[in-house]
């Protein structure tokens, strides 16, 4: 044999002591994990899950991994399913017989467990309840026994139903800026270098901050009025910002379009613009069809890019840098105009916002001011999405943690219940200026879904903020193309001014996606279906036009001055 075969010989024989010492350690971990069953009392009853220790311990275990790192989720995922099998037998029981539920439960809990169908949801609930089984069932959830809990997402269209221990309740006071990594995290962009995502973390890590701590403490001062009945938030910008349509002159423009829109509401006015850090959206599909196949959902610049090919959609971390650098550039422009506007009298501040969904860039950003608090510095107010806001996910996890004001999309399948836990996890002191809870409701759900929500915080005395998206929840599709009309917000914003005069709750501010720029995206005023295709320009959802934008304003401050002298009903 040449040197060449002998040490290739040796390097296999190394690897082959390797898994022997593999095996014989995971045999080790099945054998100590069916002692611990066996030494649970009979009186202990059915097993409970721990969900939040095992996703403690692939974080901890990611965290320390380098090359190895892409190998432990799905390597522990399937050694923890092992493991559980040997401590007590439990199967999967599937809530319908649907191909695509077996998929995503064999995803996420490995191929120990046995798979079965269960003749309806409630058969399924039954087993799970029993403590033989996990019930996985698509979403919507229907109403859960009291020993039960949804404990994991699995997609968008399905959820993971057992028995979850006590000691699975948070722990506020061990929170990190990275405690998030222990929680299941939707939404999120896979990035196929591991590496490169951990070395863009550490440059952000070291980078500038993109706003002052004591501007975002400013802003909780001001939305503390807002919610105290003193003032309005009017929150607006771009669906998305984009790496494309930057420059000085765009921000001024979308600027004097956000401060004309507060010149139009009631009273003070608290400007928060979309922007310098909305790059990245949640999406309802994680794939969508391609030229030559499926594609991976455009999910903002910061993600990917627009291009239908498979090298424009592959997520990349470096995309976070490029995001990082045009919101700097955003936030000191904005500081620039503000202050040249101090010069020639008094003018209100434009504060920064953006949904929280890329939490690597999030936790990167995080710092600590000098009382120890733990601040988001990527934008002065954050907010959590509607498809985000699961009380045990990693998202409401790290805006746990942070000081920053922090708005929370409420859409029709949020329930009073499920509103006041949420709240107490992230508004435990019950601060105004803390929350702002946005509803997105749609025409035809809002009368419905709203009032049991606004008339729980009211008899909880929660010193919150009620703001009104009246886009989100009216998307339709006209000729082919995707459009809000804005009949159908004006009809939300309405019914939203409305609800809240019945419920005693001060309307306290307006989100809206618009643009200064003339652009034909939604319907209404001088855009009539057949014009959305002269300069539909988004890249996500389609946005007011300038002039749609005030008219929105205008409407509600109309509705809003009405009401102003009605007595409050049911009022606290």
């Amino acid at each position: 044999m040449t040197d060449s075969s002998d040490a290739l010989a040796c390097l296999r024989g190394a690897l082959d002591a390797i898994d022997d010492q593999i095996l014989a350690l995971v045999e080790r971990r099945i054998e100590t994990a069916r002692a611990i069953g066996a030494a649970k009392p009979a009186a202990a009853g059915a097993l409970k899950l721990r969900p939040g220790r095992e996703a403690a311990v692939v974080a901890r275990l990611e965290a320390q991994a380098s090359a190895a790192r892409p190998a432990v989720r799905p390597v522990w995922r399937e050694l923890m399913g092992q493991c559980l099998q040997a401590q007590a037998p439990m199967a999967l029981v599937l809530g319908s017989d649907d191909a695509a539920l077996c998929l995503l439960a064999r995803e996420a809990f490995g191929s120990a467990p046995a798979l079965d169908v269960a003749g309806s949801a409630a058969e399924a609930l039954e087993r799970a309840e029993a403590g033989e089984a996990i019930a996985i069932l698509p979403l919507p959830l229907p109403k859960l026994p009291p020993h039960l809990a949804a404990f994991r997402t699995l997609g968008l269209m399905a959820a993971a139903v057992g028995r979850v221990a006590d000691e699975e309740e948070p722990a506020p006071a061990r929170w990190s800026p990275g405690a998030w990594r222990s929680r299941p995290a939707t939404q999120m962009p896979l990035y196929p270098d591991a590496a490169a995502l951990a070395a863009v973390e550490e440059a952000l890590a070291e980078a500038e901050p993109v706003v002052r701590i004591r501007e975002a403490a400013a802003l909780r001062a001001a939305l503390a009025r807002a919610a105290e009945g003193e003032a309005m938030l009017v929150q607006a910008g771009d669906c998305a910002e984009s790496f494309g349509a930057f420059s000085a002159e765009r921000v001024a423009e979308e600027r004097a379009l956000l401060l004309e829109l507060g010149r139009i509401l009631p009273g003070e006015v608290v400007h928060v613009a979309r922007a310098a850090g909305q790059f990245a959206k949640p999406r309802s599909a994680a794939l969508e069809a391609g030229p030559d196949g499926l594609l991976p959902s455009y999910r903002g610049d910061a993600v990917n890019g627009a291009a239908r090919c498979h090298a424009a959609r592959t997520a990349d971390p470096r995309r976070l840098l490029r995001a990082h650098v045009q919101s700097l550039a955003t936030a000191r422009l904005l500081e620039g105009l503000d202050a040249a506007a101090r010069v020639a009298g008094a003018a209100p501040p434009v504060y920064t916002s953006h949904e929280a969904l890329l939490l690597p860039y999030e936790q990167a950003l995080t710092r600590r001011d000098e009382a120890g608090r733990w601040w988001a510095t990527s934008g002065h107010m954050v907010w959590i999405g509607e498809r985000t806001r699961d009380i045990a996910g990693a998202h409401v996890d790290y805006a746990s943690g942070i000081a920053n004001a922090i708005g929370i999309k409420c859409g029709p399948g949020m329930s009073a219940d499920g509103m006041s836990r949420l709240l107490d996890r992230l508004d435990p002191g019950n601060e105004a200026g803390r929350i702002a809870l946005i509803g997105r409701f749609g025409r035809e759900e809002i009368g419905r879904a709203l009032p049991p929500l606004m008339r729980r915080t009211r008899e909880e005395g929660r010193r919150i903020l009620w703001a009104c998206d009246p886009m989100h929840g009216n998307g339709r599709v006209l000729n082919g193309v995707k459009t809000r009309l804005v009949e159908d917000m004006l009809a939300e914003l309405h019914a939203f001014i409305g609800i809240a005069g019945a419920e005693g709750i001060h309307m306290g501010g307006l989100h809206i996606e618009a643009t200064a720029a003339p652009v034909t995206e939604c319907v209404g005023g001088a855009v009539s279906a057949a014009d959305l295709a002269l300069r539909y320009e988004t890249l996500c959802d389609p946005r007011l036009n300038g002039a749609q934008a005030l008219e929105v304003a205008g409407r509600a401050a109309e509705w809003i001055r009405r009401g102003a002298s009605l007595p409050k009903a049911r009022a606290a």
